[in-house]
């Protein structure tokens, strides 16, 4: 077995567009020197209409099933879980005061990048996937990383979540079966290819808000303290991933069974590859936007995010390889 496999060339290859808009996003940065584009205007566009136009077109077509949605779910609750001793162990060893420095490290962007490389090396099963992942792990961090960032619980963010009724709604369309009127069946099927176009555009619209976001960062007064971080984010998270999928074989949580369908076992299959692809996201812009809303070390915060961001191109490359390695 080795690490520089042909699989890897495969994965590079739907990794790098990727990051290859998040660089022209970041070119555009750099170009608008007069910050004429206004990135909190598309923040709440992609946030408020966009992102949850692509919850509802990926759910709503697929059959829910309540046990990968609690395997999913469950995995980046614990992954999440599991990242917080190791965070304030980090903020402890770089001498910071503020809890918004281990934002970035307890929680991933499961949304920017993730959901291209998903959509690119598991299809649409793996972007449906991926979406119950990333709706948790938004939900969390609109929970409890505010409470962490900011010492109150404000349950109104949590409810304010796009995404959260979105999630539920393509939930209730895919397992609800009733007979309409002809007109009423019309007016759904146009609304919903509204809906569809309008998804198709959210991930590169993502991904160049992600780059565009690099480039107001200024990392170079802050690497002693955004090296670690980043590090922790996009090193430990997978290796806990690796761990926490094996586990759940063992418990019988994810079958492995040589005899079980094809077609099954790839559905098995896919739901670990998304696990391990999501615990290897470097931090969110969230993050970052949460600390600057709340005044907490915006500035380190925005140094793990760049750090994490570029480190990503080699180490999400890397994770992956072994997933194709490890997880048959």
């Amino acid at each position: 077995m080795t690490i520089f496999s042909p699989e890897l060339f495969l994965i590079v290859r739907a990794v790098l567009p990727s990051f290859t808009i998040a660089l022209l996003g970041f070119i555009l940065g750099k170009l608008d020197t007069n910050r004429e584009l206004n990135q909190k205007t598309i923040s709440n566009v992609i946030y408020y209409f966009f992102t949850p136009c692509l919850v509802f077109s990926s759910l709503h077509r697929r059959s829910f099933d309540l046990q990968e949605f609690a395997v999913i779910g469950g995995a980046a609750v614990l992954l999440i879980a599991a990242m917080i001793p190791l965070a304030f162990y980090v903020k402890r060893r770089v001498k910071v005061a503020e809890n918004g420095y281990c934002l970035p490290i307890i929680f991933m962007n499961t949304g920017n990048i993730s959901l291209a490389i998903a959509l690119l090396l598991f299809g649409n099963d793996g972007l449906s996937k991926s979406i119950l992942f990333h709706t948790v792990n938004i939900m969390l961090l609109y929970s409890f990383g505010v409470f962490l960032v900011s010492g109150r619980t404000d349950m109104r963010q949590f409810l304010k979540i796009p995404a959260l009724y979105a999630t539920v709604l393509g939930i209730i369309v895919s397992t609800t079966t009733f007979s309409a009127p002809v007109v009423a069946t019309q007016a759904f099927n146009i609304l919903n290819r509204g809906i569809d176009m309008i998804a198709l555009g959210t991930i590169p619209l993502l991904i160049v808000n992600l780059g565009y976001s690099i480039s107001e960062t200024k990392i170079t007064n802050t690497l002693k303290v955004g090296i670690p971080g980043a590090s922790m984010r996009i090193i430990v998270g997978p290796l806990l991933a690796f761990g926490l999928v094996f586990s759940f074989r063992a418990l019988g949580w994810i079958p492995v069974d040589p005899s079980m369908d094809p077609l099954v076992a790839l559905g098995h299959r896919t739901t670990e590859g998304i696990i391990i692809l999501n615990a290897a996201m470097p931090g969110p812009i969230m993050a970052y936007l949460l600390n600057v809303k709340f005044e907490s070390c915006p500035e380190k915060a925005a140094a793990m995010l760049s750090i994490g961001t570029l480190a990503g191109i080699i180490t999400i490359p890397i994770v992956l390889n072994f997933v194709t390695l490890l997880i048959r």
